[in-house]
C-alpha cells in the first residue's frame, strides 16, 4: 500500500447491547463478575465480536432520564450498560456459540443472580457520523456516552464534533432477553470527549421527546468506581 493510499477498514454488521440492574446491595459484586467473567467470557470471546465497551450511569445520570421516557421500563432502573460491534455475517454464528457456553457457564455455577437484566438485545447497524470512525470508537477509552431510543427513527444528534466525535444509529433486530420487551425501536449511541452529563443538557428539551434518552459515563476497569452512586 503506498502511502497516503486510503485504508478500507472493517465494517460493523450488528451491535449488542445489554442493559442491566444490579439488585440493591448487589453493585460492586455484579461489576467485579460482569468485568471479569461474564462480558469477556460470554460477549468479547464469541465469534465476529471485535470491539467492546461498558458504561453506567450514576444517580446524577438517572435524574437527567426524562420520566415519560418509558421504552426500557421504570427510567430510574438500569444502572449499565455493556455495547460490542460484531462483524457483518457473523451474528448467527455469536448466537449459536452463546448458546453453548451459557449452558457451559450454568453447569459451572458462573451465573450471578443478583440482577435483572432490562433489556438485551441484537441490533443491525444503520449509519454513523462524526470524525471517529465507529469501528475503533469503543476502544478510545472516551469519557462517556449518550443513548437515545425511539420507535420512530433515530435521531442524528446535534451536538459539536467536539463534544461527539461519534455516534452511530442502530435498529432493534432481535430481543435476546428483557423485562421491558420494548416494540420496534431506533437507538443512537453517542459517544462522548467531555463530559456525557454536559453534553446531555444541551439536548434538553428535546431528550424528552424520547422513549429513552440518558447519559453514560464509561466504567473504568479493574476498579469498583460508581458502584457507589447508583
Amino acid at each position: 500500500m503506498s502511502a497516503g493510499e486510503e485504508v478500507r477498514g472493517v465494517e460493523i454488521g450488528t451491535a449488542i447491547v445489554s442493559y442491566i440492574e444490579p439488585h440493591p446491595g448487589q453493585a460492586v459484586a455484579f461489576n467485579r463478575w460482569y468485568e471479569r467473567d461474564h462480558f469477556p467470557a460470554t460477549v468479547k470471546a464469541g465469534p465476529g465480536v471485535f470491539a467492546a465497551a461498558r458504561f453506567v450511569a450514576t444517580r446524577s445520570c438517572k435524574e437527567m432520564r426524562p420520566s415519560s421516557g418509558r421504552l426500557f421500563g421504570d427510567p430510574a432502573r438500569g444502572s449499565y450498560l455493556g455495547v460490542a460491534w460484531v462483524l457483518p455475517g457473523k451474528q448467527a454464528e455469536w448466537d449459536e456459540w452463546v448458546g453453548r457456553e451459557m449452558e457451559a457457564i450454568t453447569a459451572q455455577g458462573r451465573l450471578f443472580p443478583g440482577r435483572d437484566h432490562v433489556h438485551t438485545a441484537v441490533y443491525r447497524w444503520i449509519w454513523q457520523s462524526g470524525a471517529v470512525d465507529a469501528i475503533v470508537a469503543l476502544d478510545r477509552g472516551f469519557a462517556g456516552a449518550i443513548v437515545l431510543a425511539d420507535e420512530h427513527a433515530a435521531p442524528r444528534l446535534d451536538l459539536p464534533v467536539e463534544d461527539l466525535p461519534v455516534a452511530v444509529g442502530l435498529r432493534l433486530e432481535r430481543t435476546i432477553v428483557s423485562e421491558a420487551r420494548p416494540p420496534p425501536h431506533e437507538l443512537v449511541l453517542g459517544l462522548c470527549a467531555g463530559d456525557p452529563l454536559a453534553a446531555f443538557n444541551t439536548l434538553w428539551p428535546s431528550a424528552e421527546a424520547f422513549g429513552f434518552a440518558s447519559p453514560f459515563l464509561a466504567t473504568i476497569p479493574g476498579t469498583d468506581e460508581y458502584a457507589d452512586d447508583l
